[in-house]
């Protein structure tokens, strides 16, 4: 006993004492020259237990004992400030049977302690936990409050790194209170700041703010040192709350210091943070100078550091689009962990960059591979909180793929994990990810279910931000299904918690996408209301990253109201931020935005060039998605241009890739470009299959605004095949959103309805309402900008004065058109207009010049793979053979126009074609086969409506049965024509 306890009278146990803990004392010293292979037989619970630690950590090895405990104690320590674990953590253990057969306890509860840094340090939290715990026995029992305040404090960041939150608070009080009643101000500062740290975790932010600031006061009053780490972490908390003008500004004050005190360790550390912080606003430039700093003093420091920056670069490069720096970095790093295997926790972290990068670039076998190595690092009973996040991002990438069943796996494992750690802030996270996969799968319910079970524990959690993320995204499920009140509900819930925020760049981005839902509902004031509302945040907390995302969303808006010098100053200012922080990512999507402002100002040179830049650009850093954006982009400059060839080209390896990536907005848009060119070439039943596919696209996303544009492109497709009625009612539908929207946020799509049911009217004889259509559109069309638009409007206005049989005004309105067209060098417009402009020569007689016309038209069509164009010039031209008895001619264009409009279904052209052959086989007294098509065309006329057709095909008849009464000549047939059925010029999306 004497040996054991101290000759202080205060300190010694009592008799019952002494009986009750002399159990833990050893029996006996073992012998110096007792065999290293042999443990002690008679060895005290104690040296058991150190025995049984050493069984659990790792597989048995011979125990030295020979020399002193102190002297391996010390060496350990020294082992494991170089990060040697292994041979750290065989120098503890020999340090503890030592200490133990001594009898000297205070030695071996400090090993013990040390045995439990050596295991945490390699995330082995379960036998962490096992030594602090032993270790706060030992200084229970021996009444030593110093180390039983430390080892509580290890014990409760275990706990807390475990996710046993509420274990870990309890003890981190228990050791805050040790530490207190000592007065040992540098104890109760780390015990501050894990608190902290627990209250961040749990996401009781206002708790952990007033911990960290505790301590940074504490430490004002003990040393620079401290204080500088105090800094260090409160800045640290701040950038980990997104808070970076807090955070750059103690990190920054804790980097003066440590640059005054010659800490080279911490100021590469503080570079570090600094980086990371400058990172995340996106300010790369001074992110990069930062991580280059750090790592020039890690290079003096081994691999480790090396390694650490390595993989700093390689995210920082990621975020930049940099993709080939990235994985070179990111691979150097792998390279370099691979020597040190205690440091996996690090590895996993890389390998989940690779695998982010990889899953970019849709290599999606490679990003599986990276991150089922990672998961491999954390095994089911090893650092369930890394497994869990590994886990999130393998169903992360699976939902991408459109693997639901494998996501739905993955997302399940991490969230019973996240269940049995009491993690209520990653549980919500999975919550949302499910919610997600859910909605995708069209299980609305379970959806709805998920994301209110996120949005009830961000509420508990005190989580304003993810609260009001979450709400957004119940009000997009409910959009999706129709329920409206209960969307605009939960978006106001949202905004609401959003402005009692005060200015982040989180409240900025939050914004945004609650503005971007309106945009999608056609709500184009509130959107705008919103975006200028980030606007203004980001101007006033100087976040220039903020400001240029924000003025990009501002900026795709206004092109979306057609008010196009606005959206070119929004995007060109965002371009300069984005140039002066080195984000090269973000000045390739404003030159892609800048560039579409310039397709829809007909300005086709320009922006070919500008977006082939930009394609070769994505395509050299390896970023499909953004290709196959430009694809389509460049595929609407083509078809603009009437190059259809070109442009399905481009719109189906945008779709190959979009598939690829199972990106639903890009496969809509593609679908729609495709069902355009289909629809021009006349191949309706494929155009109708993708502008139905886009339609179904856009619904599952609740994007009402591009379901309209479908509904619209369905009523053109409806209009050219005959289908009035079918055709009236789409457009009026469209009509309807577009007003109930305010059609003066989004002009450029109602012109082109409304122009559309201009062509029915006029198709119909009602030519007051063609005239009022048409001047309608013409206004709107003007308002924007939109020269093809104003192109298209003269076409129909030629039609319709052509029908009235005002001839002079025809022509001036399709003149007019064809002047235009021409300077967009738009050959298919060009085409067009002259096809016009030869039926209206035929109608007065001035033959000659109709046929050198519709030849005109015919060429043009042909070359542009204008279906459509070209068979309304062969029955043009077919017209002309005609009045020159040149019946064998006439007669083989007319059937080359009637193919043409028989396979894709266009009605009245067909019927028109018909009664051409009618007439043709009536003049060679083919009497037979001419009423076979006479009754043929009666019949299409009636199908659509069409009197004045059917009353043309009776007189046909009559004349059949009564040859004497006049035939109704091709002329006359054309006093009341079917207008020449186009596709629109302009541009809807």
């Amino acid at each position: 006993m004497s040996k054991c306890w101290s000759a202080d009278p205060a300190k010694r146990y009592n008799a019952a004492e002494c009986r009750e803990d002399i159990s833990f004392m050893p029996m006996r010293h073992p012998r110096a020259n007792e065999s290293e292979d042999v443990a002690p037989s008679r060895c005290s619970p104690l040296v058991g237990a150190i025995t049984e630690l050493h069984t659990r950590l790792r597989k048995p090895r011979r125990v030295h004992v020979l020399g002193a405990a102190g002297d391996f104690l010390k060496h350990g320590r020294e082992l494991l400030r170089d990060k040697r674990f292994a041979e750290a953590e065989d120098e503890f253990i020999l340090a503890a049977y030592r200490a133990a057969g001594d009898g000297i306890h205070i030695v071996c509860a400090d090993a013990i302690h040390e045995l439990g840094e050596v295991c945490g340090a390699q995330e082995m939290l379960d036998h962490a936990g096992l030594c602090f715990a032993t270790a706060k026995r030992i200084g229970t029992l021996l009444r030593n409050n110093e180390r039983t305040a430390r080892a509580t404090l290890r014990l409760g960041v275990v706990s807390r790194r475990q996710g046993k939150l509420s274990e870990a608070e309890e003890l981190l009080a228990e050791a805050l209170q040790n530490y207190t009643k000592k007065c040992d101000d540098y104890g109760r500062i780390d015990t501050l700041y894990e608190l902290g740290s627990l209250y961040l975790q749990k996401d009781r932010c206002v708790e952990a703010e007033k911990r960290f600031s505790e301590a940074l006061q504490i430490c004002a009053s003990v040393d620079d040192n401290r204080n500088a780490d105090a800094l260090q972490k409160l800045g640290n908390h701040y950038l980990e709350q997104r808070q970076y003008s807090k955070a750059e500004e103690l990190l920054t004050r804790a980097l003066s210091v440590w640059i005054s005190l010659s800490q080279s360790t911490e100021r590469a550390l503080t570079h570090r943070q600094l980086g990371d912080l400058y990172r995340d606003q996106s300010r790369y430039a001074e992110a990069e100078d930062h991580y280059t700093q750090a790592s020039t003093i890690y290079k003096q420091e081994g691999d480790l550091g090396r390694a650490i920056m390595l993989d700093r670069f390689g995210g920082l490069y990621l975020k930049q689009g940099r993709y080939t720096e990235a994985e070179e970095h990111c691979t150097q790093a792998l390279e370099l962990w691979a020597s040190r295997l205690e440091e996996d926790r690090y590895r996993a972290g890389t390998l989940q960059k690779l695998g982010d990068l990889c899953r970019t670039q849709a290599r999606y076998s490679e990003a599986g591979e990276h991150l089922t190595e990672a998961i491999d690092i954390f095994p089911s009973g090893g650092d369930r909180f890394g497994r869990a996040g590994v886990l999130r991002k393998l169903g992360d990438l699976y939902l991408v793929q459109g693997r639901y069943s494998d996501a739905a796996d993955h997302l399940a494992e991490a969230l019973s994990i996240d269940i049995s750690l009491g993690d209520g802030h990653n549980r919500a996270e999975t919550l949302r990810r499910l919610g997600d996969l859910y909605q995708r799968q069209g299980r609305h319910s379970k959806a709805e279910e998920s994301f209110t079970e996120a949005r009830t524990a961000y509420a508990s959690l005190g989580n304003r931000l993810r609260h009001a993320e979450v709400l957004c995204q119940l009000a997009n499920l409910y959009q999706v299904q129709g329920r409206h009140l209960e969307a605009e509900k939960r978006r106001s819930e949202a905004i609401t918690i959003l402005h009692s925020m005060g200015a982040t760049s989180d409240h900025t981005h939050a914004l945004c996408k609650i503005g971007q839902l309106h945009q999608q509902q056609g709500q184009y004031p509130k959107a705008e209301e919103l975006f200028t509302k980030a606007l203004e945040i980001s101007a006033q907390m100087g976040d220039k990253s903020s400001r240029a995302k924000t003025l990009r969303r501002l900026g795709e808006l206004y092109r979306r109201k057609a008010r196009y010098s606005s959206a070119k100053e929004s995007f060109t200012t965002a371009l300069q931020i984005y140039t002066s922080l080195g984000d090269y990512l973000g000045q390739k999507r404003m030159e892609s935005s800048l560039a579409d402002i310039r397709r829809l100002q007909c300005l086709f040179v320009d922006a070919e060039a500008a977006f082939q830049e930009v394609g070769v650009f994505y395509n050299q850093i390896g970023f499909p998605l953004g290709a196959a954006y430009t694809k389509c982009s460049l595929g609407n400059v083509y078809r603009q241009q009437g190059k259809h060839r070109e442009a399905f080209e481009l719109y189906r390896e945008a779709q190959n890739v979009f598939e690829k990536l199972n990106h639903a907005p890009g496969l809509a848009d593609a679908a729609i470009g495709l069902g355009q060119v289909l629809r021009l070439q006349g191949r309706y039943s494929r155009a109708h299959s993708c502008f139905f596919e886009a339609g179904s696209l856009y619904a599952s996303v609740g994007n009402n605004t591009g379901a309209a544009e479908v509904t619209s492109e369905i009523g053109d497709l409806y209009r050219f095949q005959g289908k009035y009625s079918k055709a009236n009612e789409s457009y009026l539908e469209v009509q309807n959103t577009y007003q109930r929207a305010d059609h003066q946020d989004y002009p450029l799509g109602l012109a082109g309805t409304i122009c559309g049911l201009g062509y029915i009217h006029c198709s119909q004889g009602r030519h007051s309402e063609a005239h009022s259509c048409f001047e309608e559109a013409k206004i709107l069309y003007d308002r924007v900008g939109s020269k093809l638009g104003v192109a298209e409007t003269f076409c129909g206005m030629g039609d319709l004065y052509r029908s009235e049989g005002d001839y002079r005004k025809a022509e001036e309105s399709y003149t007019e058109a064809q002047t235009i067209y021409r300077r967009l060098d738009h050959s298919l417009g060009v085409g067009e207009a002259a096809c016009g402009l030869g039926y209206l020569r035929r109608m007065q007689g001035r033959d000659a010049e109709a046929e050198s016309l519709f030849s005109e038209a015919r060429k043009l069509c042909s070359e542009e793979e204008h279906g459509l164009g070209a068979a309304n010039a062969a029955l043009g031209l077919a017209t002309v053979h005609l009045a020159r008895m040149e019946c064998d001619t006439a007669a083989s264009d007319a059937r080359k126009a009637l193919d043409f409009y028989t396979q894709a279904d266009v009605l009245p052209s067909k019927a028109r074609a018909l009664l051409t052959l009618a007439q043709i086989r009536g003049l060679e007294h083919h009497d037979d086969e001419s009423r076979a098509y006479i009754d043929e065309a009666s019949a299409i006329f009636a199908e659509i409506g069409d009197e004045k057709g059917v009353s043309l095909c009776r007189e046909h008849r009559l004349h059949l049965a009564h040859p004497n009464v006049e035939t109704p000549t091709l002329a006359s047939t054309e006093e009341q024509p079917v207008p020449t059925i186009r596709a629109p010029a302009s541009n809807r999306h």
